[in-house]
């Protein structure tokens, strides 16, 4: 069975996302205190997630360019903004792919000699590359009204934020216990 090259496009594309949003998830949860036990293993399902996105994001855009229905260019594909065919969600994958890219180069590439202020604020550049990688399959999938694909965007969204909360107030109440017992 011959898959189209629409078809290729579509599964590569979801495959980034949800390997990018596995990712985002596990380094979200590997700070989060009620995994401390599995702290290594939720290191490395993140830190392969994300190569994984990556490697299926390129492979999403090199179909674009043998795609005969649609077909993009390189800079079409590199150059935010540029394409023919959506500019705007095109653009929107574009930028997302650059920073996961500086994400993932910064993280597992260039840490060791990097400022850790610095890489700290890099990584957060992978929370809105994430919205911006769903909002270009959403705005530009032509299966975005498919209900199985409206439960994958809508359930990975609510899990990233879920996890983004409770994070974020597990780190607040940290905060709150450490400056409390420095006043006693």
């Amino acid at each position: 069975m011959l898959i189209s090259t629409w078809e290729w496009i579509r599964l590569l594309g979801f495959l980034a996302y949800f390997y990018f949003t596995i990712s985002v998830i596990f380094g979200l949860l590997r700070k989060s205190s009620f995994v401390k036990a599995h702290k290594n293993l939720i290191y490395h399902i993140h830190q392969n997630a994300g190569w994984l996105g990556l490697v299926t994001v390129i492979g999403h855009m090199l179909v674009l360019i043998i795609d005969h229905y649609e077909p993009f260019n390189l800079g079409e594909i590199l150059i935010p903004f540029s394409a023919e065919y959506e500019s705007l969600p095109s653009a929107l994958g574009t930028i997302a792919f650059y920073l996961f890219l500086m994400v993932i180069m910064s993280s597992d590439l260039w840490m060791r000699t990097m400022n850790r202020s610095l890489w700290k604020k890099l990584h957060f550049l992978v929370l809105p590359a994430w919205v911006l990688s769903l909002a270009h399959g959403v705005l530009i999938g032509t299966d975005s009204e498919n209900a199985f694909v409206i439960m994958f965007y809508v359930a990975s969204g609510g899990g990233i934020l879920l996890i983004l909360m409770v994070r974020t107030i597990s780190q607040l109440k940290n905060k709150g216990n450490i400056s409390t017992s420095h006043n006693h």
